[in-house]
């Protein structure tokens, strides 16, 4: 009889998960072979084209294969929910010297990217503007990144009836002490550094005098870069733009273009009416060329070609130990990564990309190792995207070159603990009690169900000194600080921008990720004749599939925006340990 039912069971699981794979994997086939089958018509490109740079979702360092909405769109793929930092930027310096291409529309949509990213991508625009060909940039609604970044362009418009958000930039942070209070949880907060603000959203109402110095900074960094690169375009003086911003003088479209901050109000069918003008003719159709078709064009073209490889390695997410994901960089698929660069005998150098608010201590010390033995190898370069602070800075120490945006936030050298009691929650709320039997005083230290002892909070406060300790040995070791109380003066977790990290000798040089691939090729001594090479590879489709159907579907019902704030106030702030990261995304917007 048992197994009757075991037969039953395995017979019922089997049809089960065959129908699940049956449901999941032949509508997949089916649309990559329908995608296929318009990957094969594309015709090539046309003289007289345009790179279309149409700005909508996310921006990410590099772009991801297979982004699609699951059950939250009108059809599964949607090549817009994520753009690449990569190929946005590799399209400009193709259509820089492409005959083909005439010039640049910039269409700023709803976009969500860092201060870096967008600093980055203008500063390509801004190179490509000085070969004499054009940009239109063209928005129905701005705020000041959308206008930042839109200000670079030979001509902006806006929608007749649209708006230009120009008042300034702010920091908001949600604080947790209240909700905690009514709940009765008490967070058990072990830090070292006046400026570690990782955990003051749950022991405070407000912040901190110090936390409200560094973001105050932070936003005079960023506001000053916008100040100087939109003189620069505009010819607008930074009192004006200050005066503007101060002022709430400029919402709708008709003052933007009496504030001289756009040149003019133009309908999206009217401007690309323009462009044919420009281009093919007015009774033809615009040529649009998008990034990733531009690049394959150009790959194609120059397949055939060898050398020197310099590896890029992209490291996005949130540090945590073992395998990580498309968000998040696990130290052993970090490390391997690395050691796959440098098995490849024809890679001289390692660039990476990082990208990350920090995470797991002991996760970051992994890939630190790993990096630092390897520049002994051969030259390791770093490139600092939107955030590459606390854990992210730890790895980054490790390299021979650091390069950072004038907007990244960087820095938070700084460690600290968290552990919650949830004695009284339990008891109070729920009318559990716990109770236990030990073989030694402290075998369930940690323990989140009874009060903690001051000899354990003690012990677990030396563990984050030593930690911050090692920190600072890491650190010093790799920027090579004459006096360590050099370095004690800007760390205890102080946040900087890319501006004043290059100050303070957090980083060598203000760039992109370009500039540090040229750095590598220079250490490696390989001149101008190299290739750049990703790594890790691109996964399979399928494995891709799988991987977003993970997250996919919880962010199609909830929102990004929504899934964000919820993981933001229930995963990171409830779970224990040692942390070198930055509590929240830092957004300055």
């Amino acid at each position: 009889m048992k197994k009757f039912f075991k037969s039953v069971l395995a017979t019922t699981i089997g049809v089960i998960v065959g129908t699940f794979l049956t449901f999941l994997i032949v509508p997949f086939i089916m649309v990559l072979f329908f995608k296929g089958a318009q990957v094969a018509k594309t015709e090539p490109i046309k003289s007289k084209s345009i790179l279309h740079l149409r700005l909508h979702g996310s921006i990410t360092e590099k772009h991801r294969p297979l982004d699609f909405d699951f059950l939250g769109g009108s059809s599964i793929f949607s090549e817009e929910r994520t753009m690449g930092l990569y190929e946005i930027n590799k399209a400009i310096d193709i259509a820089k010297t492409d005959k083909r291409i005439e010039g640049i529309y910039l269409e700023i949509r709803d976009f969500s990217a860092g201060w870096a990213t967008i600093t980055s991508i203008r500063r390509h625009i801004a190179d490509f503007a000085t070969t004499g060909k054009w940009v239109y940039a063209y928005g129905e609604r701005m705020d000041e990144m959308g206008y930042y970044l839109a200000s670079v362009a030979t001509e902006s418009y806006l929608q007749p009836s649209g708006e230009l958000e120009f008042n300034g930039l702010a920091v908001n942070e949600a604080f947790l002490k209240g909700l905690f209070t009514k709940i009765d949880i008490e967070p058990r907060i072990f830090r070292v550094g006046k400026f570690k603000a990782a955990v003051e959203p749950l022991i405070l109402d407000k912040m901190s005098d110090e936390n409200r110095e560094q973001n105050r900074a932070l936003l005079e960094d960023v506001w000053g870069q916008v100040k100087t690169t939109v003189t620069a375009s505009t010819k607008i003086g930074g009192e004006k733009l200050d005066s503007i911003a101060s002022g709430l003088t400029v919402a709708s479209a008709d003052e933007a273009v009496q504030a001289g901050l756009i040149k003019s109000v133009s309908f999206e069918d009217a401007l690309e009416d323009k462009m044919k003008e420009k281009t093919v003719g007015k009774d033809e159709e615009l040529e649009l060329v998008g990034p990733n078709r531009l690049i394959k064009d150009s790959t194609q073209a120059s397949a055939s070609k060898k050398g020197n490889k310099i590896a890029v390695i992209f490291a996005q997410g949130e540090i945590v130990s073992g395998v990580g994901s498309r968000d998040s960089i696990g130290s052993e698929s970090l490390r391997q990564d690395i050691l796959d660069a440098k098995d490849d005998e024809e890679v001289g150098a390692i660039v990476v990309r990082v990208n990350s608010p920090g995470g797991d201590a002991l996760a970051s010390d992994v890939i630190w190792r790993e990096l630092r033995i390897t520049d002994d190898e051969m030259p390791v370069v770093v490139s600092m995207g939107d955030v590459a602070a606390s854990g992210a800075y730890y790895i980054a120490s490790a390299a021979r070159y650091i390069y950072a945006e004038p907007t990244t936030i960087t820095g938070s050298i700084g460690v600290f603990g968290l552990m919650f009691n949830t004695e009284k929650f339990f008891k109070n709320k729920t009318g559990v009690n716990f109770d236990r039997v030990v073989s030694h005083q402290y075998a369930d230290i940690g323990n989140s169900n009874r009060p903690m002892s001051k000899y354990e909070s003690d012990m677990i406060q030396r563990e984050v000194e030593r930690v911050y300790k090692s920190f600072l040995d890491v650190v010093n070791e790799g920027r090579g600080f004459e006096k360590r109380s050099d370095l004690e003066q800007i760390a205890e977790g102080r946040v900087w921008s890319g501006t004043r990290a290059k100050q303070n000798g957090l980083v060598d040089e203000l760039g992109g990720l370009d500039e540090a691939i040229a750095k590598a090729a220079e250490f490696a001594e390989m001149g101008k004749d190299y290739q750049v090479e990703i790594f890790p590879e691109e996964k399979d489709p399928f494995s891709s599939l799988v991987e977003r159907l993970a997250g996919d579907s919880v962010e199609s019902w909830l929102g990004r925006a929504n899934l964000e704030t919820l993981q933001q106030l229930t995963k990171e702030p409830l779970k224990s340990g040692i942390f070198a990261r930055l509590p929240y995304d830092l957004k300055i917007r």
